[in-house]
């Protein structure tokens, strides 16, 4: 077993050293366009993905995939709708997963409550892993859901910040989903009016902040008043209160619209942060209260009297703070629109879907659709899909995948079933992208230099063994004889990794891949051959695991 390991190690180099990479070819024949549209716009072909494609077209293939409504889902409509989480409201789940204090019926909880409730809150997380594994296999709106892992990762929130464990659900399944492949200013705002967001980034108790009202404007704010009796600064100024939180506009402009260098100063964080005081969530209100609609419980709820009514200057535009809620509104417009926000998010998609370090003129001309469409997602899309550059040969198989796209690539080609999604998510977690579990605002990141490392490699190919070999601790479940009846164990090693290399790579092996495991045949720990014994046996899910190792397969 460690020869096997130090072979997946010796291909995995190429990973992490360019020049090793294997060669790319001079033009791409159909077959690798083909592969190069799926590997992109799917999280990998499934038997069959290959032959859909061939026959109806690359170009109306694409048009499909940007269309999902087209797109007949209802096998995994269905096997959704056996997830209880993925229907209820944010305060439907804190009812029916309560935090132990709420379990303990306003006593003070004990460890084990603390646990038992703990344990009973991961359900959620536990089914919303289990939702997104399903749309990811199963679901034929492919690009959707790749759009909807961009968007979150864009947008990230983790479920182990406070109240987010109640709110992250519907938070992927209303201000995500619905507005992955449509507008950006449509996506915006629902992230920013959704609950989990103000949380998340701590604008839920963002209000008006005396170190900015003028001393002659205080008594227009009655929740002030506690502030002006604070002790004054040495220079007669409010100590600083815990009136403004500047973090969701600061990350609203560096992570969300402009990015980091576009020229915003920290006087406009202050002023964003200003506009968007108020912006904040119904609570469940107080035991007794009966003044609280259910519906609106864990719901967005502008609160006036936190709002900050004083003057503010945004990217050189005037706000005169009479506004209210549609301040903050005019806000998100100014962003949404502003050529650093195009060209940020051109950046982060040409990075997603042609290579970690995009060319300028393609993000260019990408920004500039975004610009000239209004924002449209969709048409963004289409021109990186329809540029040159998604097509060469340069940028054919330039992506090595995330944990996520690996191990989800893997499943879809062997066609497994999986069996415990909780062993996934536990194996995506040693790889380094636990699911829902991201903590840092700026999400995971997106080039080879985050995911290639030896220990990142070992976990991936010790997958692919356990995958292929149907081990008692394996999550999943592949039948290879069903996807090809060559992959079957035997003495003929040559034809059965020729059979996993049309199996798993529709033949698209580099010759280096070829060399490199056609020559260690020999090796005893592969053979199985004892000695100078001449008959040999070859495991096929061990020339499966080689292949699935090699860097054809883990780049895309």
């Amino acid at each position: 077993m460690r020869n096997i390991f130090l072979i997946l190690i010796t291909l995995g180099f190429s990973l992490c050293i360019p020049a090793l990479a294997p060669a790319a070819p001079q033009t791409l024949t159909y077959t690798q366009k083909v592969l190069q549209v799926l590997n992109r716009l799917s999280f990998g072909p499934e038997p069959g993905d290959i032959a859909h494609v061939r026959h109806i077209g690359i170009k109306a293939y694409i048009e499909e995939q940007l269309h999902p409504e087209t797109i007949d889902d209802s096998r995994c409509d269905n096997d959704l709708k056996t997830i209880p989480t993925l229907s209820m409201t944010a305060y439907q789940l804190y009812q029916a997963y309560p935090p132990a204090k709420a379990a303990a019926l306003g006593e003070k909880p004990n460890p084990d409550q603390v646990k038992a409730a703990n344990q009973h809150i991961r359900e959620i997380l536990d089914q919303l892993t289990q939702a997104k594994l399903t749309r990811i296999l199963e679901s034929q709106r492919q690009l959707q859901e790749v759009m909807v892992d961009f968007w979150f990762n864009h947008f990230n929130v983790t479920f182990q910040k406070n109240r987010d464990k109640w709110f992250i659900t519907p938070y992927e399944q209303d201000a995500i989903r619905p507005y992955a492949l449509g507008k950006f200013r449509d996506l915006l705002g629902a992230v920013a009016h959704s609950p989990a967001m103000l949380e998340y980034l701590d604008n839920v108790n963002s209000s008006v902040d005396a170190r900015y009202v003028p001393a002659d404007e205080m008594d227009e704010y009655p929740q002030m008043e506690k502030m002006m009796d604070q002790p004054m600064s040495a220079d007669g100024k409010p100590k600083k209160s815990m009136g403004l939180n500047e973090n969701y506009a600061r990350e609203l402009m560096e992570l969300h619209t402009l990015g980091v260098d576009s020229g915003y100063t920290q006087d406009d964080v202050i002023q964003v942060a200003r506009a968007l005081t108020g912006w904040s969530i119904q609570g469940q209100g107080k035991p007794g209260q009966n003044d609280v609609d259910p519906d609106q419980v864990f719901q967005f709820k502008f609160r006036e009297r936190m709002h900050d009514l004083g003057p503010a200057t945004i990217l050189g535009q005037a706000f005169d703070g009479s506004q209210g809620e549609a301040e903050g509104e005019a806000v998100l417009d100014l962003l949404a629109k502003n050529p650093a926000t195009a060209h940020f998010i051109a950046t982060k998609l040409c990075r997603r879907f042609i290579c970690d370090d995009p060319p300028p003129a393609l993000v260019n001309r990408v920004a500039q659709r975004f610009l000239d469409s209004g924002g449209d997602i969709r048409e963004t899309l289409r021109a990186i899909f329809y540029s040159k550059e998604f097509m060469s040969p340069t940028y054919y198989r330039a992506k090595v995948k995330t944990p996520l796209e690996f191990m989800a690539s893997a499943l879809r080609v062997t066609n497994a079933h999986v069996t415990d999604t909780q062993k996934i998510a536990q194996i995506l977690n040693l790889m380094g992208e636990p699911l829902y579990l991201c903590e840092p605002p700026t999400g995971y990141p997106d080039d080879a230099k985050a995911w290639v490392n030896s220990s990142a490699l070992l976990d991936r190919m010790n997958f692919s063994l356990i995958l292929l070999g149907n081990k008692p601790r394996s999550p999943a479940r592949v039948n290879l004889t069903q996807i090809d009846p060559s992959l079957s164990s035997g003495d003929d090693g040559k034809k059965i990794l020729r059979g996993f290399f049309q199996a798993l790579l529709d033949g698209q092996v580099s010759a280096n891949t070829q060399k490199v495991l056609f020559s260690k045949l020999d090796d005893p720990e592969i053979s199985h051959a004892v000695l100078d014994d001449r008959q040999k046996s070859f495991e096929a899910s061990q020339l499966g695991a080689l292949v699935l190792g090699s860097p054809d397969f883990q780049r895309r």
